[in-house]
């Protein structure tokens, strides 16, 4: 059954099934193509008619995986999804999830992010598609300040939001009571989001999984490996600098070519080291971010942040991370961490195998030290909830992966019946249930009611302070610990 929405720029048509309400591809802002291209997000034009958003519109172009399915991406594609119950309940808790993907591929379409299961608990689900890879992070403006925008992406998202302060409440949503969510880039996005002064206020809440900001100690160096890249990048397009304008017509295919190429290959392209370029230091988002949350320029929004207990064995097996002890050194040397090598190998040699111990090593490096001392930052101001995801897909766990990068996706938004989920299937469904129920169920009480807490958990989450550290862990048994990671924390000693 169909169902039609007056919305500020224009009517949406969209459908009912199985309880739910949905709304497929309704526009954000306007296409960024031609001259929009390389721009900041621009508001939506209104339309006339009515726009029909049954069918999912298709992803942002994908870049850096090369067997990434690209047969339905396109430029114009600044959309975003709903899930509502289907009922006349007003007010609803507004849950915006954004997509990970190293910021070069991944989409709010995707199964594994979709929302029946939060809208049956009487949550309003979003999911975006934002620009991704050269076409959304790569800051161009370092060439040209008149033609091209640094943080397009960040822009898409905040304009998201503001779709959702002017629009949710046509959808039965509350515009006062929005968590954004992420995970991987999604939740670096959450952390960007909380200090870009453009965002303020419009949110409340805010659920970090696995996706940390970079304390960014040497920022001139950052800057110079990212200027680097895009150098390479406009070389392998067989571009000069000064001409650096044709990226605006170039067809897109050429674009896409270049970012899959250099993604695996740009150490090699030239002489310069380079990183792949992430958020840019602008205007959207200060380069001091760890020192504004220290500071308590962030007040007023709630926290819930965390990590799976093997993030780094994802890495480990793309072998996109030291691979032994001798890389690691050479890694310390690189990233000013050098004095603190012998200490790292008393910590990690505790494990069993040269293997575990590097997983461990980026684990911390990539995920949970920089997650432990934000969480340390803005619990002073905020009430902030910490938790360790434990246990492992019985697939991953065959492999020695474990509870890796991105595995409690799933979990986390119940979507055990997507593409990718079957890392989940050949297990206990009792366990299954108990793990959904506690992580899902404890955002979908934080969506509500700013508490993670209720029925769902057989124990107390209580609040993450700096003495005592109190981190929940979701396991095939949920235990409260004390200061979990206290070792660690006295080593490393500051965000990285």
């Amino acid at each position: 059954m169909d169902i039609e929405i007056q919305t500020k720029y224009g009517k949406v048509k969209g459908f009912k099934k199985d309880g739910v309400c949905k709304w497929f591809g309704i526009p954000y802002a306007k296409p960024p193509v031609k001259e929009l291209r390389f721009r900041r997000a621009v508001e939506c034009e209104p339309w006339e008619g009515v726009k029909d958003c049954t069918k999912l519109k298709g992803r942002c172009i994908q870049f850096k995986l090369p067997n990434t399915p690209v047969k339905t991406d396109s430029e114009d594609c600044l959309h975003l999804n709903i899930w509502r119950q289907d009922n006349d309940e007003k007010k609803l808790p507004v849950y915006f999830w954004i997509h990970g993907g190293y910021l070069h591929n991944g989409s709010g379409d995707d199964e594994m992010h979709h929302g029946e299961s939060f809208a049956k608990e009487g949550v309003l689900y979003i999911t975006i598609n934002y620009r991704l890879g050269p076409l959304g992070c790569y800051d161009f403006s370092v060439f040209n300040k008149e033609l091209f925008d640094s943080n397009c992406f960040l822009t898409d998202q905040i304009m998201a939001l503001k779709w959702v302060r002017d629009n949710i409440e046509a959808f039965g949503g509350d515009p006062n009571n929005v968590t954004i969510a992420g995970e991987s880039a999604g939740s670096s996005s959450v952390c960007a989001l909380l200090v870009s002064p453009p965002a303020k206020g419009l949110f409340h809440k805010a659920i970090c999984q696995s996706g940390p900001p970079d304390a960014c100690s040497n920022i001139e160096r950052e800057n110079n490996l990212f200027t680097s890249f895009l150098k390479k990048f406009l070389k392998y397009l067989k571009i000069d600098e000064k001409d650096v304008e044709k990226l605006r017509d170039l067809d897109i295919e050429e674009i896409r070519k270049a970012a899959v190429y250099l993604a695996d290959n740009h150490e090699d392209y030239g002489d310069e080291n380079s990183s792949m370029p992430g958020i840019a230091f602008d205007d959207l988002y200060p380069s001091d971010l760890f020192d504004r949350i220290k500071n308590g320029s962030i007040t007023d929004v709630k926290l819930i942040i965390g990590t799976t207990h093997d993030e780094g064995t994802y890495l480990y097996s793309m072998e996109e991370c030291p691979m032994n002890w001798r890389e690691i050194k050479d890694f310390c040397l690189e990233h000013g961490l050098l004095s603190k090598f012998i200490d790292f190998k008393q910590l990690y040699c505790k494990l069993p195998s040269e293997s575990d111990q590097c997983c461990a090593f980026i684990t911390d490096y990539n995920f949970l030290i920089n997650s432990c001392f934000f969480a340390d930052y803005f619990s002073k101001y905020n009430d902030t909830w910490m938790y360790r995801f434990d246990y492992p897909p019985p697939l991953f766990a065959s492999i020695d992966m474990n509870a890796t990068h991105g595995c409690d996706i799933y979990i986390a938004t119940n979507t055990l019946k997507g593409r990718g989920a079957s890392i989940w299937s050949d297990m206990d469904p009792k366990v299954l249930k108990y793990l959904v129920d506690s992580m899902h169920g404890s955002f979908i009480s934080f969506a509500k009611t700013g508490d993670p807490n209720g029925p769902h958990l057989d124990i107390n989450w209580e609040k993450y302070d700096t003495e005592t550290r109190k981190t929940i862990i979701f396991d095939e048994k949920n235990k409260l610990l004390v200061n979990p990671n206290y070792e660690k924390l006295a080593i490393w000693e500051e965000p990285v």
